[in-house]
């Protein structure tokens, strides 16, 4: 999707306009459900609409299918205004995902999960094509793991591929991978096509600043590439990719929103001018909601699969015991646990304390609370309505400030959603 930067600006304007109108929706943490009577914050007329719900019919709602209920016009509104603001999340057939139709495929796919080869199936083609446009023969891989992605791009795209990861295990059993594909290979290689092979090269790196990377990269142009990196990371790249004349493109995917630091000087959000000037704060809270999976969500919901969501409801009834036993006790993290068709709130009870030491909580106090668990799934899934709307806020502000630095910039949601939610790719572009 390529868009213009005054069109960016407009959008901007009506997402912040919408999502601080439903900030205080966004804002009810589910942890508090009971503590802060949640439900009772809703509007009445969203209460009596979808007290007895099942989130079955909600999932439907969302999915826009037909519905028996009789539905509030604001919260019409609001479904409709998410849906017309939101960026496209349907991946596009733009780009395919063949990693490799040759007998080599089963190389790249070895030791890789399913979504991670989703991922970096789609993901190489995009920064091949990119590369071969601007006649860059080498990319940059800024958190590059166990190395799948620099290893298609070497080895398939022949590309001059560099992985930078922090942890020195990670890049370790990397070159294991890289010795053990080339092992395999060479059974079926040529010498000439053997002594053609492009390596990658995995470094340890811990970037903490856009001037390390001037002494790390010797390369006269070089694309960058970011497979969600987590936190300020992705700001950091595009914020290099803007500084230096060298980097000729990025390709970067979001994740871990919640990590960002915001309101500060070297701040992952917001990054664009325009975007500093408006009220536009985003708290932990609905920056954590926007990183969540609504596609598979709402899936879920349709096909009435919800029940081990009951584990919110048996977590926030959890934390009213602690905080009438303790108001200190508030938030205090007890152990995550899975929820299992056949588990008690009992049984969880047990479970999740069992590293605290607090007084023995009686769970007969919370016996009606757990009669609602339903409507604390309804609730979540009203915040999670609202999750695209943030995202494609802070997505957009990424690609304003690669704008108002006078690069091009364009963005497109590659992957399925349904196997990885953060599934847009910003291409940024150096003229």
């Amino acid at each position: 999707m390529v868009l213009l930067k005054d069109s960016i600006k407009v959008s901007l304007d009506k997402c912040i306009q919408v999502m601080k109108k439903y900030e205080w929706l966004l804002e009810l943490y589910v942890l508090d459900f009971f503590v802060d009577d949640h439900w009772g914050k809703l509007p009445l007329a969203w209460q009596f609409a979808f007290k007895n719900m099942d989130p079955q019919d909600l999932g439907d709602i969302l999915t826009r299918k037909q519905t028996k209920h009789v539905l509030p016009l604001t919260f019409l509104s609001l479904l409709k205004s998410v849906e017309s603001l939101s960026l496209p999340r349907k991946s596009e057939k733009l780009w395919t995902e063949n990693l490799d139709s040759s007998k080599f495929k089963h190389l790249f796919l070895k030791h890789v999960k399913l979504k991670k080869r989703h991922e970096i199936g789609l993901m190489s083609n995009v920064v091949s094509k990119v590369a071969y446009q601007y006649s860059c023969s080498t990319v940059v891989d800024f958190g590059s793991g166990l190395g799948h992605l620099v290893r298609i791009l070497s080895y398939k795209h022949k590309i001059d591929a560099i992985g930078i990861e922090a942890q020195s295990q990670l890049s370790e059993e990397a070159r294991k991978l890289d010795l053990e594909w080339e092992y395999t290979a060479k059974k079926q290689l040529s010498e000439e096509e053997i002594s053609n092979l492009h390596k990658p090269k995995h470094v340890n790196f811990t970037l903490s600043s856009t001037n390390q990377l001037d002494i790390l990269i010797n390369d006269t142009s070089y694309g960058l590439i970011g497979l969600h990196p987590c936190g300020d990371l992705g700001p950091l790249l595009i914020k290099h990719f803007v500084s230096c004349e060298k980097v000729k493109f990025i390709c970067v995917v979001g994740c871990c929103y919640m990590k960002l630091s915001c309101d500060t000087e070297c701040c992952g959000y917001p990054m664009s001018e325009y975007v500093k000037q408006k009220d536009s704060s985003l708290s932990y809270t609905v920056r954590e909601i926007s990183c969540h999976a609504i596609d598979m969500y709402c899936e879920r919901l349709c096909k009435g699969d919800y029940n081990d969501l009951k584990i919110h409801a048996y977590r926030a009834a959890l934390e009213k015991l602690l905080v009438n036993t303790d108001p200190k006790l508030k938030h205090t993290p007890v152990r995550s646990i899975k929820h299992s068709n056949d588990m008690t709130f009992e049984s969880y009870l047990v479970k999740a304390t069992e590293r605290l030491t607090v007084p023995v909580l009686d769970s007969a106090l919370v016996a009606k609370d757990l009669e609602q668990w339903r409507r604390v799934v309804v609730l979540y899934t009203l915040r999670l309505m609202l999750a695209p709307l943030v995202e494609t806020i802070i997505l957009l502000d990424r690609m304003l400030y690669i704008f108002e630095n006078g690069l091009s910039c364009e963005i497109h949601p590659v992957f399925d959603p349904r196997i990885s939610p953060r599934n847009h790719i910003i291409i940024g572009k150096r003229l």
